[in-house]
């Protein structure tokens, strides 16, 4: 929502020594990254040794993939080639154009501040396109217009405020693209924008009126957190700043705490149905994932 700090990095754990601080490797995993291109963090693992492979690594074999090695050792089959890697949550691997989605997304915040004519450059936040789409408490209410629960999510109020909610959003947005696949993370970040503003509404009421991405980024770090801890990675990066986000939540005036809170709420619901839900029942994930929508479209009508 406005004003919400930009974060900070080192959200990715950074990869432990081989062996790890003695007597404690097992609180220090290390972060998969391809055993033969060191630099490429990846979760899809050889079916046959169980080593960590990158897009150019995977070879098609008749249950998932193989490493180059095992591949040739074992003569790779080319009946495999239509099966598709998954990472260890159960995404599809995307072997071209990564972070796609989280680019369109980008791409659409970006025309959406044109279509506002540029707020804080060349106008102000009264422009019809921010008040035809921005979160109104008042435009529900009267005209039930409830689209805005999501649309206000793609404005911005000055061009820092888009740019800190841009980097946020690239940031995590990337790497839980990798992590959840295409569909899963466009849903999650649908969800948490949504559930943001649902929160923001239910408190605010009639006066509510706000704009900007950061119910989504906020869902993105409950998201980034669970997902982290249920593979095993190091997320105090991610507590801290969480932590400082929310003390400026609180602290500054004009921003709206409660879009945040609603994010972090919701993400941190839709990221352990991902997390803890098994991938072979993506059925059941999408119905965890459908009730929470529906529980927050249902509040937003009948709660106030």
């Amino acid at each position: 929502m406005v004003g919400q700090p930009g974060p900070a990095d080192g959200w990715t754990p950074a990869a432990q020594p081989a062996g790890g601080p003695p007597g404690r490797g097992s609180e220090h995993p290390i972060v998969p990254r391809c055993y033969r291109h060191q630099d490429r963090e990846t979760y899809v693992s050889c079916q046959r040794c169980g080593r960590a492979i990158c897009p150019d690594c995977m070879r098609p074999a008749d249950v998932g993939f193989h490493c180059p090695d095992d591949a040739g050792a074992h003569g790779g089959r080319a009946g495999g080639s239509s099966r598709r890697p998954v990472t260890r949550l159960g995404g599809r691997a995307v072997q071209g154009r990564p972070g796609l989605v989280t680019l369109v997304l980008i791409g659409m915040c970006v025309v959406a501040f044109v279509l506002q004519g540029l707020p804080g450059l060349s106008g102000g936040v009264d422009h019809a396109f921010t008040q035809d789409f921005a979160l109104s408490g008042q435009a529900m209410e009267v005209n039930g217009e409830y689209y805005r629960l999501l649309t206000a999510a793609f404005l911005h109020v000055n061009i820092l405020h888009i740019l800190l909610n841009m980097y946020g959003l690239y940031l995590l947005g990337y790497q839980l693209e990798q992590i959840l696949g295409r569909v899963r993370y466009l849903a999650l970040f649908v969800v948490c924008a949504i559930g943001g503003n649902t929160l923001s509404y239910l408190i605010n009421g009639w006066s509510t009126y706000s704009v900007g991405a950061s119910t989504a980024v906020f869902g993105f770090f409950a998201a980034y957190y669970v997902i982290a801890r249920r593979l095993q990675a190091d997320t105090s990066a991610i507590l801290v700043v969480v932590g400082i986000n929310l003390v400026i939540s609180f602290t500054i005036s004009g921003i709206d705490k409660w879009g945040h809170i609603g994010g972090l709420v919701t993400g941190l619901v839709v990221g352990m149905a991902y997390a803890y839900i098994p991938p072979r029942r993506v059925w059941l994930q999408a119905i965890a994932v459908g009730g929470v929508l529906a529980a927050l479209l249902v509040a937003a009508v009948v709660g106030v």
